[in-house]
């Protein structure tokens, strides 16, 4: 949304209705089609502090500030029913004008009582005179709100400023998945600021309060498609830096089929990339035929959520090697990263001893086994292997060069070009705003997203050669930033080596602190899904720890 399209919703529409409200109140009509200048107008009528245009100006307060010089107007000219304040904020410049082409010899009486009565509340409440005070509540011919106006409308604007609380400037999370294990764990709450990296304005503005994208009764979209608004941010505090934990969209949500809490791997995204290159579009068609009616497309601001670290900023070569990550070609990983090993044993393990005297194990089989498989740091391997005679030895688990994992092919989805894997993944160069892209045959599956998903060109390959927009090509120039994110826990994460680049429009906001953290995601202790004892309960050490993990 550019600046004159921002100034014309908030600061042109809510007061050019109010034309004849101006007059009533001795002010010149015209000024309501003056932007600013109408605020400044309708501040001085309801007799409001000054300062509030100055509140007005800034991002997200403005809203409130707006929404009271509304209702203050409303109350001005008698009109104090619940209907009549919602019309007047909902839809401001439809309601003013409406009311103002009614009779309004009313208003000008309604509006001189009201200043009056205001005038002399001033005067007592200075002077501290109670009895002019009471006398005042007596006199007031203005209606009373019952108790029960008083709560809905109290639990109306909480709800509200919940909701914008959530949507500009701190959101609550959840980790649910082992993937950021190493530094986030299963179980940890996280409070996640949207201003670092710059408020996102909502892109589909129209939605139920507190709801992301399913409604929690019955399923369901939980917004509206229409109105929508294109992508933009306040002014940030930061830069997304290289190894910052990240909340985001989850760039393939942009299609679902059926119900929208089906699994990862039942996708529409992941369906496709599970079969090779040359079975994709039949089974692309397959799939609109038998699910089409169910698919839903999703707008980036209401894609699931992820949260993982980024590890490759714009312009940046990502490679894994054996299993570590190379940026740049400096393999700097950060402490906590986990890698799945083979612990082979003369006895079989206790799984509760290890898991109560050892950091960060996950574990993957059950727990007597004597060949058990474990996600750990090297740090945590040593130590277990130094200090457990039982242990006989340790192996990383790493895939073969060019061998797949048997769940699906790695972005980006073109096994004939790009035989890789989690393990031996790359070099693939990091797209960025105003980098350019030399296009070929060849490259155009790593960069086809960005260009047509992601940035909306027309994409198309005819006799052999590349045409964005209808206009044959041999390069191409971004106009977002994009990034690389990678899960702690490297052989059990979903993501950018499944699905590729996260476009900076997808970016929520970075993770602050952990504020609660329970055991395995439970408050009571009980049994695991191998029917292993698991325990329950607070992490207390975890409590207001930063979320970072460097």
């Amino acid at each position: 949304m550019n600046l004159i399209v921002y100034i014309f919703i908030f600061y042109w529409l809510p007061f050019v209705g109010m034309y004849k409200f101006f007059e009533q109140a001795d002010a010149p009509g015209w000024a309501a089609f003056v932007p600013f200048y109408n605020a400044h107008t309708a501040i001085k009528i309801v007799g409001a502090p000054s300062y509030w245009l100055l509140l007005m100006l800034l991002p997200l307060l403005h809203f409130f500030i707006i929404a009271g010089l509304l209702i203050e107007m409303n109350k001005s000219f008698n009109r104090f029913s619940f209907l009549d304040n919602f019309l007047a904020i909902v839809t401001p410049p439809f309601y003013f004008l409406f009311i103002g082409n009614k009779d309004l010899s009313y208003a000008r009486k309604s509006f001189e009582i009201h200043q009056d009565i205001k005038k002399r509340y001033k005067t007592a409440l200075k002077e501290k005179d109670k009895t002019a005070l009471r006398k005042l509540d007596k006199e007031n011919p203005f209606p009373k709100k019952t108790v029960f106006r008083e709560w809905s409308e109290s639990i109306i604007f909480a709800v509200f400023a919940a909701h914008f609380i959530r949507m500009f400037l701190i959101e609550a999370y959840t980790i649910p998945t082992p993937s950021m294990e190493g530094s986030l764990l299963v179980g940890d709450f996280l409070f996640v600021s949207k201003v670092h990296y710059g408020s996102r304005m909502p892109m589909t503005p129209l939605a139920f309060p507190l709801i992301h994208n399913v409604l929690p009764f019955g399923g369901g979209e939980s917004y509206f498609k229409f109105p929508t608004w294109s992508y933009n941010r306040a002014p940030k505090i930061q830069d997304v830096e290289r190894y910052d934990p990240v909340v985001f969209n989850y760039p393939e949500d942009d299609t679902i089929f059926g119900n929208p809490s089906l699994q990862y791997h039942e996708q529409y995204h992941n369906n496709l990339k599970a079969v090779p290159a040359s079975q994709r579009e039949q089974l692309r068609q397959r799939l609109l035929k038998t699910q089409g009616a169910s698919m839903i497309t999703r707008p980036v601001d209401k894609r699931t959520h992820y949260i993982k670290r980024c590890v490759g900023l714009p312009g940046d070569t990502i490679q894994v090697k054996a299993g570590r990550l190379f940026v740049n070609g400096i393999n700097e990983e950060i402490d906590g990263v986990q890698y799945v090993y083979r612990v082979f044993s003369s006895t079989a393990l206790d799984f509760n001893y290890l898991n109560q005297n050892f950091d960060y194990v996950f574990h993957h089989e059950n727990g007597v086994l004597k060949n058990n498989l474990f996600c750990m740091t090297p740090s945590t391997a040593a130590k277990m292997k130094a200090t457990i005679p039982a242990i006989d030895s340790f192996k990383r688990v790493l895939l073969p060069k060019e061998t797949l994992d048997g769940v699906s092919i790695p972005f980006p989805y073109d096994y004939n070009n790009y035989r890789w894997n989690i393990d031996w993944y790359g070099p693939l160069t990091i797209p960025g705003r105003g980098i350019t892209i030399d296009l070929n045959l060849k490259n155009l599956a790593i960069y086809r997203r960005v260009i047509a998903a992601y940035e909306g060109n027309k994409l198309e390959v005819k006799s052999g050669k590349i045409f964005i927009n209808d206009k044959e090509v041999t390069s191409y120039t971004p106009k977002l930033n994009y990034y690389w994110m990678m899960g702690d826990n490297r052989n059990n994460s979903a993501d950018s080596r499944s699905w590729g680049f996260v476009p900076e429009d997808h970016v929520v906001g970075k993770p602050l602190f952990v504020w609660m953290s329970l055991k395995n995601g439970r408050l009571f202790s009980g049994k695991d899904a191998y029917g292993q004892p698991q325990e329950g309960g607070i992490r207390w050490e975890r409590l207001f720890m930063g979320a970072s993990g460097k």
